[in-house]
């Protein structure tokens, strides 16, 4: 039971008093007839049952309720119909019980007997039923207005509170999924960012730690920047890890352009890059910094080429990037040269289930779709890999190519 609603309850069995104290002042009395000792004991029976339903009321099963409302009427039936007990608000009790406890429409056709059962009695009572002698309607239903008035509402306010107690649950547990498919998404986001934060870094770590080492070996002075190098980006990527943790990272497609200006040269891979003099929506271009990190750093890992083409263009509203390389292209297994190796089998938490393609381009392919882009992946023009980044278009779904490295 919703801990707002305790005292309702409360309320509710504190009612069933009068009805207590009636049977007790009946028991006690010193000369009692065995009808009012039938009638003692009746008026126990249901206060005993109102007791016990509304202990635990919003638990209930509806069996438990319409065995609770059965039993209830026979009693009232008993009482009120055969041993003349002149308490006509005892229909109250189970009409609570019904609104409390039943399902719609079970529950209106509950309240409407029980309505009928009371009003049966103040019908004879009032001579409504007989054609002779009739009483005026206003003098006929005053009294007994009032009490199928008392029952029907009730009923169907006990009714309405259950149903709020049923939407507000149900509100409870949309209000904590929610939380869990946000902390879910915060989850993958933070997965994402960090991929494709840390990939392009560490493997230029790996990269020119390697080549700092051959440099040493044959007693180069400039291992000695190398490894300079090195440390730079060993602290750039804590800082990169510190900002997608905050959420506080946002890329920049000129800063993304000019590292890959750097990082492909290193891996031994010439570079060509073609930048829009127009400019570019701020949201596009955060997508696009993105694609060109992740292109990058699978042209640096995969690709076995020895040029890269990077190309932005804007124009008429439509922004596109293009990476081509002339490496091993969209193999799916190591060919007899030795490339084109899975891009999903060393990306990211490894293994083919990190994504059909990789985590990385499974996740570029969200952020271009986020903002109604296309990302089209394939072979390029004669040898190699070709990635293609298309927003300002109406919203496709990405293509992917099977076998992706």
């Amino acid at each position: 039971m919703p801990s707002s609603l305790a005292w309702l309850a409360i309320i509710v069995r504190i009612s069933i008093a009068p009805v207590l104290l009636g049977a007790l002042a009946v028991l006690t009395h010193p000369s009692r007839a065995p009808s009012e000792l039938g009638a003692a004991l009746g008026l126990l029976v249901v206060g005993a049952i109102h007791a016990v339903y509304w202990w635990d009321p919003w638990r209930r099963s509806q069996r438990q309720a319409v065995a609770a409302v059965a039993s209830m009427l026979v009693v009232n039936f008993i009482l009120l119909d055969l041993l003349g007990l002149a308490e006509p608000l005892l229909w109250l009790y189970p009409a609570l019980v019904a609104g409390a406890g039943l399902r719609t429409p079970v529950t209106f056709v509950a309240i409407g007997l029980t309505a009928l059962a009371a009003a049966a009695p103040l019908a004879v009572e009032g001579r409504l039923v007989h054609p002779s002698d009739l009483l005026p309607p206003a003098e006929a239903l005053g009294p007994s207005h009032s009490v199928l008035l008392s029952i029907v509402l009730a009923g169907l306010g006990m009714h309405a509170v259950r149903q709020m107690i049923a939407l507000n649950a149900d509100l409870h547990a949309t209000r904590a999924e929610l939380a869990d498919l946000a902390v879910a998404a915060d989850r993958e986001r933070l997965a994402r960012e960090l991929h494709d934060l840390l990939a392009r870094t560490l493997s230029l770590i790996a990269v020119k730690a390697e080549l700092a080492s051959r440099l040493s070996a044959n007693g180069e002075a400039s291992a000695t920047a190398e490894l300079r190098d090195v440390q730079r980006l060993a602290r750039q990527a804590v800082r990169d890890v510190r900002e997608a943790v905050t959420g506080a990272y946002t890329p920049s497609l000129a800063a993304e352009l000019d590292a890959a200006e750097t990082a492909l040269p290193t891996a031994g891979i010439a570079v060509a890059i073609e930048r829009s003099a127009a400019p570019i929506d701020p949201v596009q271009a955060g997508v696009l910094a993105w694609a060109v990190r992740e292109a990058v750093t699978n042209v640096v890992r995969h690709s076995q080429a020895r040029t890269c083409r990077i190309a932005v263009r804007a124009a008429n509203g439509v922004t596109t990037l293009t990476v081509d390389d002339d490496g091993c292209g969209p193999l799916p297994t190591a060919d007899a040269d030795g490339c084109g190796r899975m891009l999903a089998a060393d990306d990211a938490g490894g293994g083919p289930a990190a994504g059909r393609h990789g985590a990385g381009l499974d996740g570029l392919a969200d952020r271009v779709q986020a903002v109604g882009g296309t990302l089209e992946l394939g072979r390029a023009a004669g040898r190699g890999f070709s990635l293609r980044v298309c927003l300002g278009r109406r919203p496709l779904a990405a293509k992917h190519v099977e076998g992706v490295r």
